[in-house]
């Protein structure tokens, strides 16, 4: 007689994770706490929980104002949380990781405007949670009738399917095929629980090579029900029980099996205690006579040691540890130092959860019922055995330096800590190891040793990788170079005479005064260790392996100059140096002078009240003379002169509101914007007849005039107070007429001293 175990049977890692929430919160001493409904489909678990405190409560309106409710696996919808909120109740969630997935899927496609099919039981507390995250609007298909029925009522084109996590995976593909031919925009979420269909797929295994099956699980368990049915399709002699209790009804059948048959299988459902299958296993033996009772119960209840190697399944983690069903009577922990030597801020970083794991047992508490586990032991162990094998080969290796410790710095590789000491980490003395920290690196295993204790010490050269790739890189540098030739390279190190360059394998100096086209006294003025730099070559030795660089090549940036420049031609240049009469502007290894004359249309007494060394300017060439190699320059523009600003938005015949500033013999002088006047003449200030300016207007007065006269050539612009009289309005028509403003009213500059 041979009575096996399904591999994958018994409680799923949403509902361990559940139970054990359950039992922290009962023995936190608190009152008042309830499950909304039953947590697990076991009433062994349940009848436990209620003798340590916890009732269930089915309905959601029982739940009295004020109590701690815990959400069981199955999870539940916005708006029973909602209510709860209202209700003053304390929620403590042990929705499955699954389901919670789940139900952020819905809810985001729901707010998309798409419509949801749910796959699965109608009536299941799951998929009734599940419907509950698009307001209840879902369509529920677990039957052919459902199809027909429901899906001529769906109006949207656009699907969203979700199935629920214990559906049958056969029974997923076939509706998934009917969506398929009916609808043309349809998504599939395969939302089915990965444990669920690794458990109906072991019992299937399970039922195929068993006589007779024995499926264990609560009478209203959907998943066990489904387990039935999976095993009682390979396996015709299949029943389903609660517990061993229930055994006693198939004593006489199980001593009969014994005669014909000699394969027993047993398998349970997710809600299922590993405590109840091994009771169920102990029962069977003990009535097959398959083994005593104190053999079986041995058996079933093998300790672990320190030192062994087992699986186990995550099943939750926090910031300080990793819980792990390892399918035993105690519970596994993967403290978070005992999971990686990486650097972590948090397990989740590591594994998730349902992440199967091959773990090293650290300790057994009997007292605490924990297994302390460790991850990072099991890493480093096969790990070494890699490093090793890296270390025959002399094998290239890849990773971050993780730590700065004294006399060098630490990588992880293949889980193992590796030491590279300073003289190792860096083609070139590095004063500063804290740079390398954080940075990928690659090495090579250059020692593996044990101590006295036989712990084995890995060291690694970075600096070993190194010479060897600069080495190639610098034969293929040499086989390519040519003096004019560009690079991008990057500044390995600074002087006081200049940079070098890294221009890949091979080192290049570009000297102090190539950096910049001002004067500056040193390197880190400009540039900095690490910055990338464009560069040309201006000698190369190969026999010395010296290589001298340029920023530019000025002979042919000066001739290409020359080869363009023309009056008129605008440049964006550098300001090189000052003087009392100009600025001397650098146009590219090409100087030019702009008078001080032309840097602002304000009155200056030095060039250094609008410029200083070391700034851009634009200008354009006023004046070419080739012969010499001298370039006169303009910066001022003309749409920025006084006289453009204030007379852009003026025409002929404008009123305009001005300020007299000086009266002479033959009229007024009248400002019309900053530098910008006009001249009202002695016959445009009245309609009588007066002997000078100052008998109708004085110095400081504003008055409205008219523009009868813009000369854009000579910048002058002519205003008639006269023009706005209305009795002389027909005489000034007629006057102007006859005369123009040139004729009568022009002046020059001697009219101006003469009347000074």
């Amino acid at each position: 007689m041979k009575i096996a175990v399904a591999d994958k049977a018994g409680f799923c890692f949403g509902v361990a994770r559940a139970v054990k929430i359950a039992y922290e919160t009962a023995g936190e001493n608190r009152k008042n706490i309830c499950t909304y409904g039953m947590l697990i489909h076991n009433k062994d678990v349940i009848s436990d929980l209620e003798n340590k405190g916890i009732q269930c409560i089915e309905k959601l309106t029982d739940i009295p104002k004020g109590y701690t409710v815990i959400v069981r696996a199955h999870g539940i919808s916005k708006a029973e949380y909602d209510y709860f909120k209202e209700n003053e109740n304390e929620v403590i969630d042990a929705t499955c990781p699954y389901v919670e997935k789940i139900h952020q899927i819905v809810r985001d496609e729901y707010e998309k405007g798409r419509q949801i099919v749910i796959i699965g039981d109608k009536n299941h507390p799951e998929v009734m949670g599940i419907n509950g995250w698009c307001e209840n609007s879902a369509v529920i298909l677990y039957n052919d009738e459902d199809v027909e029925e429901l899906l001529c009522n769906i109006d949207k084109k656009e699907l969203s399917v979700v199935a629920q996590t214990t559906i049958r995976k056969d029974l997923y593909g076939k509706f998934e095929q009917i969506l398929k031919k009916r609808f043309t925009f349809v998504e599939f979420f395969d939302t089915i629980c990965k444990a669920t269909y690794e458990r109906q797929s072991a019992a299937k295994e399970l039922a195929e090579n068993s006589d007779v099956v024995f499926v264990i699980g609560g009478k209203n368990s959907s998943n066990t029900q489904k387990l039935y049915d999976v095993c009682r399709e390979q396996c015709p002699d299949t029943y389903k029980i609660e517990n061993a209790g229930e055994l006693i009804n198939f004593e006489k059948k199980l001593k009969n099996i014994l005669q014909t048959k000699t394969k027993i299988g047993i398998t349970a459902g997710a809600s299922t205690p590993d405590w109840v299958i091994k009771e169920a296993k102990l029962k069977m033996a003990e009535i097959t006579n398959e083994m005593n009772f104190a053999e079986a119960l041995e058996e079933t209840l093998k300790s672990l040691n320190t030192g062994d190697i087992i699986k186990g399944v995550v099943i939750d983690t926090t910031p300080t540890e990793v819980q792990v069903d390892i399918n035993g009577k105690y519970d596994g922990i993967i403290p978070i130092e005992e999971l990686t030597n990486e650097p972590i801020n948090h397990p989740s970083e590591v594994v998730k959860v349902g992440d199967e794991l091959t773990l090293f047992v650290v300790h057994v508490s009997d007292r605490d019922g924990v297994v302390k586990l460790s991850k990072k032991k099991v890493d480093a162990e096969k790990g070494m055995v890699e490093l090793e094998e890296a270390f025959n080969n002399k094998e290239v290796l890849k990773s971050k330096v993780t730590e700065i410790v004294k006399g060098g710095v630490v990588v992880i590789a293949k889980g193992v800590r590796v030491f590279i000491p300073a003289s190792e980490a860096a083609d070139r003395f590095t004063e500063d190891l804290g740079t390398l920290l954080g940075n990928d690196v690659s090495f090579r295993i250059i020692k593996m040793d044990a101590d006295r204790r036989g712990r084995v010490r890995v060291v690694g050269s970075i600096k070993n990788v190194e010479r060897e790739e600069r080495a190639k890189k610098a034969e293929a540098f040499w086989a390519d170079a040519a003096v004019e030739k560009a690079y991008t390279g990057v500044v390995k190190s600074i002087t006081n005479f200049g940079a070098f360059v890294d221009l890949g394998g091979v080192d290049g100096l570009i000297h102090i005064s190539e950096l910049s086209n001002v004067r500056i006294k040193h390197p880190s003025e400009v540039i900095k260790v690490g910055d990338s730099i464009d560069v040309f070559i201006k000698e190369l030795d190969k026999e010395n392996n010296k290589v001298s660089l340029v920023k530019e090549l000025k002979e042919k940036k000066i001739a290409e100059f020359w080869a363009a420049a023309e009056v008129g031609k605008t440049y964006t240049g550098t300001v090189k140096s000052l003087t009392n009469f100009g600025a001397f502007i650098d146009l590219g290894g090409v100087d030019g002078l702009v008078h001080i004359s032309e840097l602002s249309w304000n009155r200056i007494k030095h060039p250094s009240e609008v410029v200083k060394v070391g700034d851009t300017l634009e200008v354009f060439i006023k004046e070419l003379d080739k012969e010499n190699n001298k370039i006169s320059l303009g910066h001022k523009k003309e749409e920025d002169s006084p006289w453009y600003q204030g007379t852009k938005d003026l025409k002929v015949d404008d009123v305009i509101k001005v300020k007299i500033v000086r009266i002479l013999p033959f009229g007024a002088f009248a400002e019309i914007a900053p530098f910008v006047d006009g001249l009202i003449h002695i016959s445009q200030i009245s309609n009588e007849r007066i002997a000078k300016p100052s008998d109708a207007l004085n110095i400081g007065d504003e008055v409205e005039a008219k523009i009868i006269e813009i000369n854009n050539e000579t910048k002058q612009i002519a205003l008639s107070i006269k023009a706005l009289l209305p009795e002389v309005a027909e005489a000034v028509v007629e006057e102007e007429a006859s005369e123009s403003y040139t004729e009568e009213g022009s002046f020059t500059l001697g009219d101006i001293i003469d009347a000074e």
